[in-house]
């Protein structure tokens, strides 16, 4: 069976015209649970050995990339190899990688960017677990970072998924089901997750990349992010799902 790690990037609660976040990305880890202590095991040695000011707990994108928290006073580059290494643990362990994201200045009705998502990214997650060959990875476990807000919503949205399809798409006969997720989704704390913390990571990654396309910032970071895209994310990605709504202003099912 493969764990599956979310976590997320973007997030700007009810405000979905902040004009520098406009698009919320949902990021999944994907890791068969014989791997899973080969994954901490190598995380853990990686941050006990972290250049950090203060011992690292926790690996967090915005901070290893900018230079804050535990980061603080650690040189650019020196962040940059840190954070690569990191990644670079998901090739280790044959992790796989899938995301949704969603164009939150398009929603309409009061619509929950997270919930989106989540129903977007697991019926990718659902459509890649039917395709596979190995039946140990033909199930997966959910484990999602803990937030207050979501997590009763998110529950209540897996298991209607796993009797009835999802609700965007569903008119138009277009919902899945989940047959191949276990369970409900687990909420875990961050801190005492590695794969959630990777999830963490690849998320920061993709909605950098975003936002490089629509506005090019500092050269080096643009292609520091350009780079732990292309080694390290886009070798072990399988799934993804574009940005919904389009900009056409049609709102395509999740097909």
């Amino acid at each position: 069976m493969l764990i599956c790690y979310l976590d997320e990037s973007g997030n700007t609660g009810r405000r979905l015209d902040d004009p520098d976040q406009p698009i919320h990305f949902l990021a999944a880890v994907m890791v068969r649970e014989d791997r899973i202590r080969d994954m901490a095991d190598q995380l853990h040695a990686l941050a006990d050995a972290a250049p950090t000011s203060e011992p690292l707990v926790e690996y967090h994108g915005d901070q290893l990339f900018h230079g804050s928290g535990p980061w603080q006073g650690t040189p650019p580059d020196l962040r940059i190899r840190e954070y690569g290494k990191a990644l670079a643990v998901m090739s280790e362990v044959d992790a796989d990688v899938a995301y949704a994201s969603i164009n939150k200045p398009l929603l309409v009705g009061g619509q929950n960017p997270h919930l989106l998502a989540l129903q977007f990214l697991t019926e990718k997650i659902e459509h890649w677990l039917r395709s596979q060959r190995d039946e140990l990875s033909q199930r997966a476990l959910l484990v999602a970072d803990h937030n207050h807000e979501h997590d009763q919503y998110a529950f209540d949205l897996i298991q209607r998924m796993q009797t009835e399809g999802g609700p965007i798409g569903e008119h138009r006969g277009l919902n899945v089901s989940l047959d191949h997720i276990v369970d409900g989704v687990y909420f875990a704390h961050s801190e005492r997750s590695w794969g959630i913390q990777l999830a963490d990571l690849v998320a920061f990654v993709l909605n950098r990349s975003e936002r490089i396309k629509r506005s090019h910032g500092d050269r080096r970071s643009d292609d520091a992010i350009r780079m732990l895209r292309r080694d390290h994310i886009s070798p072990q990605l399988r799934t993804w799902r574009e940005p919904w709504p389009r900009y056409s202003g049609k709102q395509p099912g999740p097909a």
